[in-house]
């Protein structure tokens, strides 16, 4: 054998061993892209909510006021969150706590973003 035909051998091994590993990362791809497209087709699996029967509180709750923080979270954004929990996750959740958190990212966001434009 001379050197033609052994550098042709070896430049078509090669082309045929990229073309392997390129066939590869596209059958991973399309496995991601494939669990990812199911996982958004499953329904949304909404709980039911236990019956709520009224019963009138006891009177000395109906004196008492409610306690009401100045950085208390409102029931309607703790309903949300607990919606989003539930629409990402398949299984049930329980939400410990929620705190909020602190503006000083938010500041040194906005600061960045402000200071970042050109002015005329």
């Amino acid at each position: 054998m001379h050197w033609p035909s052994i550098l042709s051998l070896l430049g078509a091994s090669s082309v045929f061993d990229e073309m392997l590993r390129l066939i590869g990362i596209a059958a991973i791809v399309h496995a991601f892209f494939k669990g990812v497209k199911s996982l958004m087709a499953k329904p949304a699996v909404v709980p039911t909510p236990a019956p709520v029967v009224a019963t009138p509180p006891p009177p000395a709750a109906q004196e008492a006021a409610p306690e009401v923080f100045d950085d208390a979270i409102a029931p309607e954004i703790v309903a949300i969150i607990a919606a989003a929990v539930a629409s990402v996750t398949d299984s049930a959740h329980r939400i410990v706590s929620i705190k909020r958190q602190s503006s000083t990212w938010e500041r040194a966001g906005r600061q960045s973003v402000l200071t970042s434009h050109r002015i005329r």
